[in-house]
């Protein structure tokens, strides 16, 4: 019976810093000992293949149309690249890309015909409970494009906890505040969870810090409320990780870096969530 959980993390738009808080949080639960695998759902802006500086042959695009397959069923080992001994890993690391090829990304964006859309979506189901049957998987982490498309409400379907990575502008939070009313609300019906988490907020200088303390607990309230969920973490901006020319990991690489230690709480918080 399968007992993994499929987290997805997904903002109302871009530059929210998902991609590196999902695969920060994906390489600790795997440097704790557990089986992890993290996919890239961002099928229209792939990033991970470059953070982590792989070029696979084989990738989520082909397994969606069907080319990725052993024995008539879909496979997705052909697509998993193993990091967790190049990484020094306790555990269990698996990454799966999507295609950065113009050409790919293309493809996706215009493969509207409802046939090819359904086999594409039976096809990522299949893979997913391979994952978890035959891999054992403790966590999935599913990264996905930011605003609603297509392949973001998918990913956001099949998901047992979402979370709304956002920053505190009135942008994010009134964007953030619609897709959780129009989308999110939905999907709780379904059995799904989500939560909130703050990234890139002032705060990491000492002087933003004292001159926070004392508006922050409101604001969060505040931004709970009007959202309609909780926010289980919040994470300063770090200007030598934002502006570093490959911010590569620092959960694992850096683990006394500030940023690291509030993703370890952070992850806490995920796991306490059951």
């Amino acid at each position: 019976m399968t007992t993994g959980k499929t987290f997805t993390l997904h903002s109302y738009k871009g530059g929210t810093g998902k991609t590196t808080l999902i695969a920060n949080l994906a390489a600790y639960y795997a440097m704790s000992g557990m089986r992890v695998c993290l996919l890239d759902f961002d099928l229209y802006a792939p990033s991970l293949s470059m953070y982590f500086r792989k070029n696979p042959t084989t990738y989520l695009n082909d397994l969606l149309g069907g080319q990725v397959t052993s024995k008539g069923k879909t496979d997705i080992s052909k697509v998993l690249v193993d990091v967790s001994a190049e990484l020094g890993l306790k555990g269990k690391l698996f990454l799966g890309f999507s295609s950065p090829r113009k050409e790919d990304i293309t493809e996706i964006e215009l493969k509207h015909e409802q046939k090819w859309q359904l086999g594409a979506i039976r096809r990522f189901l299949s893979a997913k409970n391979q994952l978890f049957e035959d891999y054992g998987i403790d966590y999935l982490f599913l990264d996905t494009s930011p605003g609603i498309r297509y392949w973001s409400i998918n990913t956001l379907a099949v998901s047992d906890i979402l979370f709304l990575i956002m920053k505190n502008s009135d942008m994010d939070i009134e964007g953030t505040r619609r897709m959780a009313n129009d989308i999110y609300d939905s999907l709780t019906k379904f059995g799904s969870k989500y939560y909130i988490i703050l990234n890139k907020i002032p705060g990491a200088s000492p002087i933003n810090e004292i001159s926070m303390a004392a508006s922050e607990k409101k604001f969060e309230m505040e931004l709970e409320k009007a959202i309609g969920t909780r926010i289980i973490g919040s994470i300063p901006c770090f200007c030598d990780i934002q502006f570093s020319k490959h911010e590569f990991l620092f959960a694992i690489k850096k683990p006394e870096h500030p940023f690291s230690k509030k993703l370890v709480a952070l992850a806490e918080n995920i796991r306490n969530l059951g």
